[in-house]
């Protein structure tokens, strides 16, 4: 019979919340480099400031997963390492940042519709 490794799924867990997290700040990274659309160079500074607001919001989303992540895998480590009793650990991310990241992606589609719309 194969023994199962408890340490093995919060670390795919965990692996899997850092892809999320990359990808997020490659596409937001990829939105700020976007070559501006605007046809007068007043809006076209305006789409540049709207762009890197944007940017910084979704970075500080990142930021703020980041942390919660880091956090509650260095638990979940220890939790490990200590024989956790025979108890079931924790999940590695807490429901309200699986909510954060849905509507922090959902309001970054929606900035960038209305950044297209308004240029």
């Amino acid at each position: 019979m194969r023994m199962r490794d408890p340490a093995l799924q919060p670390e795919r867990t965990l692996l899997s919340w850092q892809r999320t997290i990359a990808v997020t700040i490659v596409v937001a990274l990829l939105y700020l480099r976007h070559p501006s659309q605007a046809e007068e160079p007043a809006m076209a500074g305006f789409e540049q400031l709207y762009r890197v607001a944007v940017t910084v919001g979704v970075m500080a989303m990142s930021g703020v997963l980041i942390v919660h992540v880091r956090r509650r895998w260095k638990r979940a480590d220890a939790e490990t390492r200590d024989g956790a009793g025979g108890r079931v650990m924790a999940p590695l991310a807490r429901p309200w940042a699986l909510s954060f990241v849905s509507a922090g992606v959902a309001v970054f589609g929606s900035l960038v519709a209305a950044g297209a719309v308004l240029t």
